[in-house]
């Protein structure tokens, strides 16, 4: 008995033909440049709205976590419900009060504590030739 049009497989069933490989990966290359495209669109934005390349940094750094964040001007905006305003500290963090305000200062505040840290080790990282230099003088 042949199968009605359009149904040629029973629920929970699994087709792996080539084909189908080669759409599905079609579909996560153009998804994937997509994304890629959009990020390179909104860098530019950036740039040409003059933000600081700290905000540059920290738009990329809540983007990694949250992708429901855009420019507005030179404010970040997460989620429609935050908005991060110039010099883009946790106190420019501004939103009604709830787990999506909370959820950003707490991005914004490993964001800097993260950048200050990598700041200290690149500060003993130019000391160390320096030191050995003196040493061995």
């Amino acid at each position: 008995m042949a199968a009605p049009p359009g149904e040629y497989f029973s629920v929970g069933s699994q087709v792996s033909c080539r084909t189908c490989q080669e759409q599905r990966l079609q579909g996560e290359l153009a998804s994937k440049a997509r994304t890629e495209k959009e990020e390179k669109l909104s860098q530019a934005y950036a740039i040409s709205a003059g933000v600081s390349l700290e905000g540059q940094q920290l738009f990329q750094t809540i983007h990694k976590t949250i992708k429901d964040c855009k420019w507005q001007e030179k404010n970040i905006v997460v989620m429609e419900e935050v908005v991060i305003t110039p010099p883009y500290q946790v106190e420019n963090c501004k939103g009604k009060e709830g787990s999506a305000l909370s959820h950003v200062r707490k991005i914004v505040e490993k964001h800097f504590r993260d950048a200050e840290s990598q700041k200290v080790l690149q500060r003993s990282q130019a000391q160390q030739p320096q030191k050995e230099a003196a040493l061995s003088s």
